[in-house]
């Protein structure tokens, strides 16, 4: 029979952990309850974390904003801190599923399962975010960028839990946007996540983000290096949309999606530039 077990610490659950093989931990259960319903599934135990208090808050704390993994994607929409400092944030939550949905998926959950198409990842890289991760034995702070560049040696460890996600505080100027095979509801065919800093006129920081355009989403590193200097208004021009055909097509070549999507990236960014 499956065990449920419903800690109410952090503590709790790396103790548990310890001490458990074979269980699954429960954020949202968005993902993990289709999971069940479809049999790809097996396990002795379920750790379910909503009763866990520290995980569903969102703190200012000077320079950074910690997000528990326990955030929802409503919750994010009507926090004052991410109105305020993470319009991206915004952007991604509000497209981001039904209103049910969004009422139950976790941030930490929607990284956790580390999908190419996850909606809240692009924009945690492009943010330059950390995710804290914690077991009975280590904290370990890694970029989101690392995490999912180097998935094999820095993703969680059974024995692991995502507890917070810490995003640095700016007002640089950001969006997200995504295409799905149908509006809102839809899992992402294509999406971008864009920050920027501006000085002068000229773009002297740029972070984009590509999802579902590969295994993880990654950074588009040859754009951004072209960017730096140059107006705003050169994100939109012929030249730079080829540099980003080219970074799709090298990481997708030989996908029957690949032109399609190669297409579909040019006006998906654009659109997260408006």
């Amino acid at each position: 029979m499956l065990k449920i077990y419903s800690p109410k610490t952090i503590e709790e659950v790396k103790e548990y952990m310890k001490d458990h093989s074979n269980f699954k931990l429960l954020a949202g259960g968005t993902d993990l309850v289709l999971d069940f319903k479809r049999n790809k599934v097996k396990c002795e135990s379920i750790v379910s974390l909503g009763k866990i208090s520290e995980f569903k808050k969102i703190v200012d704390d000077e320079d950074e904003i910690y997000i528990g993994a326990m955030v929802t994607f409503s919750d994010l929409i009507e926090n004052n801190i991410i109105n305020n400092y993470c319009n991206l944030l915004l952007n991604c939550s509000m497209s981001m599923g039904s209103p049910q949905i969004r009422n139950v998926a976790t941030v930490g959950g929607n990284i956790a399962n580390g999908g190419s198409a996850a909606d809240i990842i692009p924009c945690i890289i492009s943010l330059g975010g950390i995710l804290l991760i914690e077991s009975e034995e280590a904290i370990r702070r890694v970029s989101c960028e690392e995490y999912f560049e180097n998935y094999k040696e820095e993703g969680l460890k059974e024995n692991e839990i995502l507890t917070h996600i810490i995003i640095p505080k700016t007002q640089n100027i950001s969006g997200y946007y995504k295409l799905g095979k149908r509006n809102s509801l839809a899992i992402s065919r294509v999406s971008a996540a864009v920050n920027l800093e501006i000085k002068k006129d000229r773009i002297c920081a740029i972070n984009i983000c590509l999802g579902a355009v590969g295994r993880y989403p990654f950074r588009a590193k040859e754009l951004e290096e072209r960017s730096l200097g140059k107006d705003i208004k050169w994100l939109y021009s012929e030249e730079a949309l080829e540099y980003l055909e080219g970074i799709v097509e090298k990481s997708i070549e030989g996908r029957k999606t690949m032109p399609f999507k190669r297409e579909a990236t040019k006006g998906v960014f654009k659109r997260a530039l408006d």
